[in-house]
């Protein structure tokens, strides 16, 4: 049975090419990310259906959360499949929501589209399909799962099995903090005409390279849209000329609130804590005659070990990152130990926290020098402040990628209703602790 879709009267203009590269299998990652109401979604969805009957195979729905989010996602797969002309070639099946392909003679075949809830992305591990697993997979409000790891394991998960093509699509309306992973991982990628950019594409290739097999190229698709590129084409799809109405007037009267909602412009910044960090390339041939040196310790588990080696530019009040060294939390303690030596070659006086005597204790059996920090009242605010007075902090992004990944992208909490608070965020901040233990004599604020 052929069908015959009209992909230029379903789908918006800045959304074709996207739905041809995934039709196609041009690329196996396709990310969405924009402001609301740019039918990114749909897009997805449409692809999503028009790719099970291509390829005859099993799709996979997912979003964060359960209860009324899979219901939700369920009547908007119904609702594309009645605009598509294509309900007859599915049977709906609830508890759990799914959709089971049917044959020209509308009887059930092995293939199927599972809707799923995923608060503990583990339970993805327990879905299984008839036809050996999913060759597509959607991950809706992609924004919502806590961290890459947990998107990371969904896609690793639901993508396993020798089904032929795989496709990996998300979407999500970027967060509000420029510290979110979803932010840091794809809000550098130049791409949205209305954020001031040539292309609502960006494409990124890497090559893959497997011991006996040939090597093979990883192809990954970022869109940007806004409401902006729907509204010449479609305005009705946007709600008519009231909703239209209502996103002018939030441009007028809160221009950041309707880049980030409507633009889907990350501008989460104000909340960032350092504003002096600086790129610079490390050079070899300088002379730092005094080194500073840190190191915060690891509790086992994710808590990594982080050391750092600081220069202190008194006379200019620069800071200088020379190194760093990262050991995962089961590292053990003699392993950490020769790290340290081998970036403090002179076996100087380092700092650690004062409140972890044991560790000092067995890195000093180790023939190491280590110290407790200087600590005073409200020390870890204090030292954050002696840090934000400096003219610059300079760290090679190349040299010491960890440290400045840190410090770039160290925020302030953010509450539930997006204002930032006076907070300091207790995560992802090791290397910057390890830094104030190097540099606990010199804080001036600590007493």
């Amino acid at each position: 049975m052929t069908i015959n879709i009209d992909l230029n009267k379903n789908i918006c203009k800045t959304f074709r090419k996207v739905a041809v590269d995934i039709l196609n299998c041009n690329v196996q990652k396709v990310v969405l990310k924009g402001g609301r109401n740019t039918t990114k979604s749909a897009v997805a969805c449409i692809c999503g259906l028009l790719f099970c009957l291509k390829y005859q195979c099993s799709a996979l729905f997912v979003v964060e959360h359960t209860n009324k989010a899979t219901e939700r996602l369920s009547k908007n797969i119904l609702k594309y499949m009645n605009i598509l002309g294509i309900r007859d070639r599915f049977l709906y099946r609830k508890k759990p929501d799914k959709f089971i392909l049917l044959d020209n003679y509308g009887k059930p075949t092995i293939h199927e589209i599972d809707i799923t809830g995923a608060m503990d992305p583990d339970d993805i591990k327990s879905m299984t399909t008839e036809d050996g697993g999913y060759s597509f997979v959607f991950l809706e409000e992609a924004g919502n799962f806590k961290s890459k790891v947990d998107i990371d394991n969904i896609f690793s998960t639901a993508m396993r099995g020798d089904t032929g093509q795989h496709i990996f699509v998300m979407a999500y309306n970027p967060p509000f903090s420029s510290n979110h992973h979803l932010n840091v991982e794809y809000g550098n990628c130049p791409c949205g005409k209305q954020l001031g950019f040539n292309s609502n594409y960006y494409y990124s290739t890497e090559t893959i390279e497997l011991e006996g097999k040939e090597p093979f190229e990883y192809k990954v698709l970022v869109h940007h849209s806004t409401y902006l590129d729907v509204m010449n084409e479609h305005p009705e799809w946007l709600g008519g000329i009231a909703v239209i109405g209502e996103y002018e007037l939030q441009r007028k009267s809160n221009k950041k609130a309707w880049e980030w909602d409507k633009l889907g412009k990350v501008v989460g910044t104000d909340a960032k804590v350092f504003w002096n960090i600086h790129k610079w390339t490390y050079d070899e041939n300088k002379n730092y005659p005094e080194i500073d040196r840190g190191l915060d310790c690891s509790n086992g588990g994710p808590d990594p070990w982080a050391y750092g080696n600081w220069f202190y530019d008194s006379k200019n009040n620069d800071l200088y990152c020379l190194d760093e060294w990262k050991g995962n939390g089961e590292t053990k303690i003699e392993t950490v130990a020769e790290n340290i030596k081998r970036l403090n070659k002179y076996n100087m006086n380092f700092y650690i926290d004062s409140a972890v005597p044991t560790f000092r204790r067995l890195l000093n059996n180790c023939g190491l020098n280590a110290l407790p920090a200087k600590k005073g009242r409200d020390s870890v605010i204090a030292g954050v402040i002696w840090l934000q007075s400096l003219n610059h902090i300079y760290i090679d992004p190349i040299r010491c990628p960890q440290t400045f990944n840190e410090f770039e992208h160290y925020e302030f909490e953010i509450d539930k209703e997006n204002n930032i608070t006076d907070e300091l965020v207790d995560k992802d901040n090791h290397f910057i602790d390890a830094c104030r233990y190097a540099l606990c004599m010199k804080i001036k604020y600590l007493s």
